[in-house]
């Protein structure tokens, strides 16, 4: 069974709605030194006007406040833009799906944009968004997840897929592939697209760590919160055995590529 674009977006929102906290704990942490990527790839500076689209809890969002950047953070989900709000109170944040941005034309310098193209519905719609509120000569920066057979946690889609018998994020690992995302941006009608992969490894302490951070804190949010308990016991034990072998003695080292990717508005 596949999902519309629009019955796609309210899983995810639902999702995210549940994710907060989680994701506070287990993923803020890891992705900070990204959406600093952002900001400074993106040569933010003080005046500049800044979307940062699926703010989250606005990380990247305060980087860019704090240069002295007027911000704008939009995100799909409710409970995120509050917490942004109470994060970022020089900001302003809205509740805003990226496929149809309430924002004017040609009113931005700077968009960033730290994990969430991988959730974009269609992305085609989402570039043509940014590409729409930049100022000629406005930039882009973005990160996502890398390759798929270099995130150890791959196999966490098709689990829950097969559980619950459609794709789970289908397109998460598609700008990942190598020259996918510059391609997708000079499509969208950017200029000067580039690409740049680093990776690292990601530390989870234990089994519930592990499951916390992409079951309880990550896309999966939803559907594993309606799970009947026999049903996680099952999916959260077919994910662990993905992870065997980056199981060490103190957890698990996971390891992880991300994609950065830079453009400039014709």
């Amino acid at each position: 069974m596949a999902l519309t674009d629009e019955q796609y977006r309210k899983v995810m929102r639902k999702g995210w709605n549940l994710t907060v906290d989680v994701y506070e704990r287990e993923w803020v942490s890891v992705l900070r030194r990204f959406a600093e990527g952002c900001v400074e790839r993106a040569g933010v500076k003080p005046g500049d006007r800044v979307l940062d689209i699926a703010t989250g809890p606005g990380t990247a969002a305060l980087l860019a406040a704090e240069r002295g950047a007027r911000v704008v953070g939009t995100d799909i989900s409710d409970a995120f833009v509050e917490a942004a709000r109470l994060r970022v109170p020089t900001a302003r944040f809205e509740r805003c799906a990226m496929e149809s941005l309430d924002v004017e034309d040609a009113s931005i310098d700077v968009v960033l944009c730290a994990f969430g193209l991988m959730y974009a519905a269609p992305l085609s719609a989402a570039l043509a968004e940014i590409h729409r509120v930049l100022v000629p000569g406005g930039r882009f920066t973005a990160c996502v997840w890398g390759r798929r057979e270099r995130c150890g946690f791959r196999e966490v889609f098709p689990i829950l897929g097969a559980t619950l018998q459609m794709d789970v994020c289908p397109l998460f690992f598609s700008l990942g592939a190598p020259g996918a995302f510059a391609a997708a941006l000079e499509a969208a009608g950017f200029r000067d697209a580039h690409e740049e992969r680093t990776a690292l490894e990601i530390l989870w302490k234990d089994d519930d760590a592990a499951c916390a951070a992409m079951f309880d804190g990550g896309p999966a949010a939803y559907p594993w919160s309606v799970f009947a308990p026999d049903v996680r016991a099952k999916v959260a034990g077919e994910y662990l055995a993905s992870l065997a072998a980056y199981r060490t003695s103190s957890g698990f080292e996971c390891p992880a590529e991300f994609v950065y990717a830079t453009a400039t508005k014709r």
